[in-house]
């Protein structure tokens, strides 16, 4: 047996004994639900930097497989994001490609387009478009799941890895067929659903994929029913890696502005369904909020309140980080100076001074222990 492979199923015995012995998580939230799901589609895909060149007809890039046109795209806000660095690492006849084409459902990578790629796949501008592409996909998997009658949020993540490999088609078609089976008595379960997926002929050819992501979300904490929230009008904390900021209550509206990271505290205005309105650095659009908290009892907030500064991110790079921590600490050690916005940001427990408490707070913050004020 490879190591790759006894790594891997050491990994899998001991998310199954963790799911055993530990007590099962109740009350808990889609957000908890599409993080379970990003860690398994993790597994099973590749990095921040993997191409392969041909996938079944077309390339596939970065840590959740992106195929296709869906590769494509992901590329197209990379480049956007630092064009002169694209630029550099791709040529301009790949960049120009890349900014014009409409489709890729047929394009394979050279070589030597394969090694271009993986540089640019290795950027912070890169790692940042894919944290936040694949949060949205997984939650959008996760609400499809919602919306065929999923309620177990193990029965959810199973098939969110399933989307994600094979198509929301062929996940709708599993769920449907659960559904025409004397099995639906019991609803739509992970038994039942990993049943079904082992039958289709699509989700069925990956047979190993199937059996390591049933074994993974048998293990899961999570008991009964995922939790049904309803929202309302207040100070909220944003539990997303990257929360997108749209235009409208939707999925379906443009962006209005720059994603939200971790920790971002908010005032919601106003609420349609799962989203809620917000002011951020004096532009006006939508959250959505299953994946926020709501911050000291949801107190109601005013029209003209703003998106918060990011407490902890030192450095100002959008997210609070192990590196953010290192500088606080050495500020507070006197071997670094911070400017006025970095000292507001490093002061974790807002008493003015920078301190080695700080640091420890914010390194905490960082591996999602605390949530700062």
């Amino acid at each position: 047996m490879k190591k790759k492979t006894k790594r891997f199923l050491c990994v899998i015995l001991t998310l199954f004994l963790l799911g055993a012995f530990l007590p099962a998580v109740s009350g808990y939230k889609v957000s908890d639900v599409t993080e379970a799901a990003l860690e398994l589609i993790y597994k099973h895909e590749g990095t921040y930097t993997s191409v392969v060149s041909n996938d079944n007809g077309a390339v596939s890039l970065g840590k959740v497989g992106w195929h296709g046109t869906r590769a494509l795209n992901l590329m197209k806000t990379i480049v956007n994001s630092n064009k002169a660095q694209a630029l550099s690492m791709l040529g301009e006849n790949f960049v120009n490609e890349i900014l014009t084409a409409s489709q890729w459902d047929t394009r394979i990578f050279t070589d030597t387009e394969k090694q271009a790629a993986q540089k640019l796949l290795g950027t912070d501008e890169s790692k940042k478009a894919q944290d936040e592409l694949a949060y949205t996909d997984i939650g959008s998997y996760i609400n499809h799941g919602m919306s065929l009658g999923i309620t177990s949020g193990k029965a959810l993540v199973f098939f969110a890895d399933v989307e994600n490999q094979c198509g929301s088609g062929v996940s709708a078609r599993i769920a449907e067929a659960v559904k025409g089976s004397a099995e639906y008595k019991d609803g739509l379960t992970l038994d039942n659903l990993f049943k079904a997926s082992l039958a289709d002929k699509t989700a069925g050819s990956s047979e190993t994929r199937r059996n390591s992501a049933y074994t993974y979300c048998k293990a899961l904490s999570f008991s009964g029913d995922v939790e049904k929230e309803e929202f309302s009008t207040g100070k909220y904390i944003t539990t997303a890696s990257y929360l997108r900021f749209r235009k409208g209550p939707g999925t379906q509206y443009d962006e209005a502005g720059s994603s939200l990271p971790y920790g971002t505290r908010v005032t919601v205005t106003k609420v349609s369904g799962d989203w809620g309105q917000i002011t951020c650095g004096g532009v006006t659009g939508w959250i959505n909020l299953l994946y926020a908290e709501p911050e000291n009892g949801s107190a109601t907030g005013s029209e003209d309140d703003t998106a918060s500064v990011l407490i902890g991110d030192v450095n100002g790079s959008g997210k609070v980080e192990a590196s953010d921590a290192r500088k606080a600490l050495r500020a507070s050690a006197k071997l670094d100076s911070l400017t006025a916005d970095e000292e507001k940001r490093a002061d974790a427990d807002g008493d003015g001074k920078i301190t080695a408490k700080d640091a420890r707070l914010i390194l905490r913050a960082a591996a999602r222990l605390e949530n700062l004020s």
